[in-house]
């Protein structure tokens, strides 16, 4: 009897605690957590309020330079950005930024073993054969969706013998994407070119047509100084050489011709090339181009000829007549506010298609995940976000409603921002205030246009700001970038004699065509063309251009999947 009755005080205590329990689960729902129930650190609960902490990933930046933030500075930890990614996928990175000869201090860090758990750089050959750059295959199939989607059938092209990818790039094209107009142009200054009633300049004969004019119409300057209805210098990269045959349709900056049966050829081979050394050296002759235009060099032309208002026209990279305008308005030259230059392309009536720009959907660079990362899916995770649309604006800009906004379905500058940008504040102000530029090329791009329609870098967008000069050359410039995927790094894996012979070969290629141009008649252009040829192939060329072929042809298979 005893043990019955304590069994039935032992139901009826149950029961009295459940009726307690369901009141104080009631009285929860109505009033605030506790302060235990606060500070759980779970990240399941939708009431828990802490997050879990931060997975955190070591960087090294090894591509030299001077940062404007070095290591150690409180911004890399601190900035818009890096708290937006922490929000958003709770990773925070770590940097470590090489100013200087980045190449020799990530060498001595290899060597040490200690290194980080991502490292930007240049060339990844040494740490793939080193197996410190780890294969991202299987990564970017399970937390790199996006990133695949970005690269589309360029992911090929990044895969080693083995079947692997070990590193990605930035500056690539995305899949599907057109640049904005970038590169070479005919570049004329506008006061003038209104003044000879803006001619049309679609065609070699219509440069040669207005050339003419500019001479007849403005022999000197206000002061008397020889005017120069076109002006040029020498050097290297951005030289007008490259200008003129990327008219012609020669990839301009590896200096080549594509020619039959898909084959490798230097420019002067091309059916084109005699016009296009004829044309200049009509120029020449005729004395409607400055007859330093190929020798001087880029100092001596910029103080002699473009800052004193020497130069009518120029062919070359756009940028290197684009700033001269605020020395002219410094100056207060007459008419200065219309001393800007317009950018043209013109055509050969042999020539290819004009390629000023050079595009390719591999890109550049090299950005590895290491052997010592302890957790790579976390980095795989943060490069693919950085390949979405909203991630790669977000590294670009900095995040929403500091200096943008949406207005109208798109990103829009603020004023007070625009104001800034406009009256040449130093880009380093901003950095410091969005972060922006600093994460751009974790495997980001700034080629081609976002989703809304604009420029990835908003700054720079001619919408966004107004700008009416970008707006004219990237209309001007935009329907002739070229797809350089196959014919970048022709020379991969060529043994020492070839790549000695295209040095010999790029030399004369170069250096060898002014004396083309500057021929004072024609029986010496004639002589001196053929001599340019000749010497080409005595240096080597039939030999390396079979090598360019034979790579070209092999990406090309590669970048198919074949």
């Amino acid at each position: 009897m005893k043990r019955k009755f304590r069994f039935m005080n032992i139901i009826a205590a149950t029961m009295m605690c459940a009726v307690l329990l369901n009141a104080c689960s009631s009285n929860s729902n109505t009033n605030s957590p506790t302060p235990s129930e606060s500070n759980t650190g779970s990240t399941n609960n939708a009431n828990d309020t802490k997050k879990d902490e931060p997975v955190v990933l070591t960087i090294v930046n090894s591509a030299g330079g001077t940062p404007n933030f070095p290591t150690g500075d409180p911004f890399w930890e601190d900035n818009p950005v890096a708290k937006e990614l922490e929000e958003k996928l709770n990773i925070k990175l770590k940097w470590e930024v090489y100013s200087g000869a980045g190449k020799d201090k990530l060498n001595v860090v290899l060597a040490s073993g200690e290194y980080p758990d991502i490292i930007m750089l240049s060339d990844p050959t040494k740490v793939i054969s080193d197996k410190i750059a780890i294969p991202l295959n299987e990564l970017i199939d399970q937390f790199g969706p996006d990133l695949k989607k970005k690269y589309g059938s360029a992911l090929n092209m990044l895969k080693q013998s083995d079947g692997n990818i070990y590193h990605l790039t930035n500056s690539y094209l995305p899949e599907g994407a057109t640049p904005p107009g970038f590169g070479y142009s005919f570049q004329v200054r506008t006061d003038i070119y209104e003044a000879l009633g803006s001619p049309k300049l679609e065609t070699s004969d219509d440069v040669y047509s207005y050339l003419k004019s500019v001479k007849e119409k403005y022999p000197k300057t206000s002061d008397g100084q020889t005017m120069y209805p076109m002006s040029g210098f020498n050097r290297n990269w951005g030289s007008p050489y490259y200008g003129m045959i990327a008219m012609a349709g020669s990839p301009a900056d590896s200096k080549l011709y594509m020619g039959e049966g898909d084959s490798v050829k230097y420019w002067p081979k091309a059916p084109w090339a005699e016009e296009v050394f004829q044309f200049y050296n009509k120029l020449f002759r005729e004395g409607l181009i400055d007859p330093e235009a190929f020798t001087q060099d880029y100092a001596t032309w910029q103080k002699s000829k473009l800052y004193t208002a020497r130069v009518a026209s120029h062919i070359g990279g756009w940028n290197q007549t684009y700033d001269v305008l605020k020395t002219y308005t410094d100056a207060k030259l007459p008419n200065a506010e219309k001393m800007y230059f317009q950018n043209f392309v013109f055509k050969f009536p042999t020539g290819d298609k004009p390629a000023v720009f050079s595009a390719s959907k591999k890109g550049t660079g090299a950005l590895i995940i290491t052997d010592k990362a302890k957790n790579p899916e976390a980095a795989m995770k943060l490069l693919n976000y950085l390949t979405t649309d909203e991630g790669n604006f977000l590294a670009m800009n900095g995040p929403e409603g500091i200096q943008w906004e949406m207005a109208d379905g798109k990103p829009s500058l603020k004023k007070s921002y625009l104001d800034r940008w406009l009256a040449g504040e130093a880009q380093v102000n901003i950095e410091k205030e969005t972060g922006m530029n600093h994460y751009s090329r974790l495997v980001g791009s700034d080629l081609g246009q976002t989703s809304w329609g604009t420029y990835w870098i908003l700054k720079d967008d001619p919408t966004a700001t107004n700008n009416t000069r970008v707006q004219q050359r990237d209309e001007a410039l935009s329907p002739y970038w070229y797809d350089a995927t196959t014919i970048g790094d022709l020379m991969a894996g060529a043994d020492t004699d070839t790549l000695a012979k295209q040095q010999a070969v790029d030399k004369r290629l170069y250096e060898n065509a002014f004396t083309v141009i500057l021929a004072k008649s024609d029986a010496e252009f004639q002589t001196e063309f053929a001599k340019f040829v000749k010497e080409l192939d005595s240096a080597g060329a039939v030999e390396v251009e079979e090598y360019m072929t034979k790579m070209h042809q092999q990406y090309k298979k590669q970048l198919a999947g074949e």
